[in-house]
């Protein structure tokens, strides 16, 4: 009777720890599987970072951390008017309702070049309306941000 009843305690224990280990033992963010890149990250209504270097040809991936609340980046005509700018280079994620977006920059964007951006669905009402991405050859890649989990802003 002795030895069952340390067995009994013991198997719930066992179970726990084969548990652990048939899942990995960690968790992992939504951004964990992406690899160096070039990022741009909403959370709580916040851009970041306000300004992202790309080289020609980037593709931008936009991670939304509010999800299922929809944002986009998308190329805006001049600072804070929130009107699409539909000459020069154009970019629009379209509404991310998920949890990311894409676009490239073009191959032939010119070193220099500010983009300005915006939230086709909240305008004004973001934290942070507006931001840029300065095209610039030399710009290295960086690791995805980690998934924020509420509360956290920024990067």
């Amino acid at each position: 009777m002795h030895k069952w009843n340390r067995l009994s305690f013991l198997l719930p224990s066992i179970g726990l720890v084969a548990l652990g280990a048939a899942c990995g033992g960690s968790s992992s963010s939504s951004s964990g599987s992406l690899g160096p890149g070039y990022y741009i990250s909403i959370s709580n209504l916040t851009y970041s970072p306000l300004n992202l270097e790309a080289p020609p040809g980037a593709t931008v991936t936009v991670l939304n951390f509010d999800s299922p609340m929809a944002h986009s980046v998308t190329s805006e005509a001049v600072p804070a008017t929130y009107e699409h700018n539909t000459t020069g280079i154009s970019f629009d994620t379209g509404a991310i309702s998920g949890t990311s977006g894409s676009f490239a920059l073009p191959m032939t964007a010119p070193a220099g070049t500010v983009l300005n951006f915006y939230c086709t669905q909240h305008l004004a009402t973001m934290l942070t309306p507006n931001g840029t991405i300065t095209v610039n050859p030399n710009a290295q890649p960086s690791q995805p941000p980690p998934n924020p989990g509420g509360g956290y802003v920024g990067y």
